[in-house]
């Protein structure tokens, strides 16, 4: 099976665009660049984050790849910025593809042109560690795939709410119905990781059939609004003629489309998808807020309750309890009597709000900082 790992930044074309919108909204929670690139490879060895650099910069989507999936090719689909860092790391993935940046779909479509028709490419975009559950539910998804003859699975969490998610219906084993992030999710539906099994033939088949669809056909599809359906339209025609004419993904990157997976790709592959569960309060770990990453055991707390992430020469800090401090400018900060805090200093801007600040709250003051 072929691993394609995904690490890149959102453009700011795609922003302009509404591509990443909400994910780049939220993204100062740290899923950090670090100042090495950690990404555990083809050697199946584990990897944890080094210091975090300013993630005030810019909205990075570092993907971390699934190591536990048995693979035979793993490819690296990376921004340019990311590929330089990766070169100067001792492990390698086979292959590095440069991403020009245009939707998070374009990569796992590139590496399914190349791909023999029954391979099963396992797409791993997730903002969490390593986990003996998330091993367990993608080797289930890959088992039905093989045994039960499912052409696409995904890793779904129970026990969350979180509009940040998208979110599934489920019948028996199978998914039958896709919402987008962003949508306050129904009662009976599940959040879903973004973590996507797809056997290639099968992705490149349900584009292909979409290729010259109506748009009363596209309607059926996807619950948009007329003049966004036609934007998908007109993608879904551009892509599905460079899969019939591109014969190698370098060749497919240089001319597609943006495309955003959860907008245009996934809801393609719902027909014949299957699932696996995982706890989201008790087995999953996604750093997706502060809180998050101060619970996490990752980082270890000073004898006060601290985490503190900072160049030791450019923080000091005194009567500091249970709070997250972080310096992520050039000059030194000072803090001095912090209790159950987020105090963040970033070239942007600084963030000193409540540790237990409702989430949705947390993110409404990091969008103003990245304004």
């Amino acid at each position: 099976m072929k691993l394609v790992m995904i690490a890149r930044e959102i453009t700011a074309k795609e922003i302009a665009l509404g591509i990443g919108t909400e994910r780049s909204g939220t993204r100062l929670s740290p899923i950090f660049k670090t100042l090495d690139l950690y990404l555990p490879i083809k050697e199946k060895k584990l990897f944890k984050p080094a210091i975090p650099i300013n993630p005030f910069e810019g909205t990075p989507m570092l993907m971390m790849p699934l190591l536990f999936v048995p693979h035979e090719t793993s490819v690296l689909f990376g921004t340019p910025s990311i590929l330089e860092m990766m070169k100067k790391q001792t492990v390698q993935p086979q292959e590095m593809v440069l991403d020009p940046g245009k939707g998070t779909a374009n990569p796992l479509i590139a590496a399914a042109i190349a791909a023999p028709e029954d391979e099963i490419l396992i797409l791993a975009p997730c903002d969490q560690y390593h986990s003996q559950a998330i091993t367990k539910a993608v080797n289930e998804i890959v088992s039905k795939m093989v045994e039960k003859g499912y052409q696409s699975g995904t890793v779904l969490t129970t026990g969350t709410r979180n509009p940040a998610f998208s979110y599934l219906r489920v019948k028996d084993d199978r998914a039958i119905e896709f919402i987008l992030k962003g949508t306050i999710p129904k009662d009976d539906m599940i959040a879903e990781t973004m973590i996507v099994c797809v056997r290639a033939g099968f992705l490149k088949k349900q584009i292909l059939e979409m290729k010259d669809a109506s748009l009363q056909r596209l309607k059926e599809t996807y619950p948009f609004d007329e003049s966004t359906i036609k934007k998908i339209q007109t993608q879904l025609k551009q892509i599905g003629e460079l899969i019939e004419n591109c014969k190698e993904h370098e060749s497919y990157l240089k001319q597609c489309p943006f495309c955003d997976f959860s907008k245009v790709i996934h809801r393609l592959l719902i027909p014949d998808m299957t699932f696996a569960v995982v706890k989201y309060q008790e087995e999953w770990d996604d750093l997706g807020d502060w809180q998050k990453v101060y619970n996490s055991p990752l980082f270890p707390k000073d004898e006060h309750g601290n985490v503190v992430f900072s160049l030791p020469e450019l923080l000091s800090y005194t009567d500091c309890q249970n709070s997250m401090i972080a310096n992520f400018g050039k000059q030194k900060v000072i803090v001095n009597g912090l209790k159950k805090r987020i105090f963040a200093v970033g070239s942007r801007g600084t963030i000193d709000i409540p540790l237990e600040l409702d989430p949705q709250e947390f993110k409404k003051e990091v969008i103003k900082l990245q304004m």
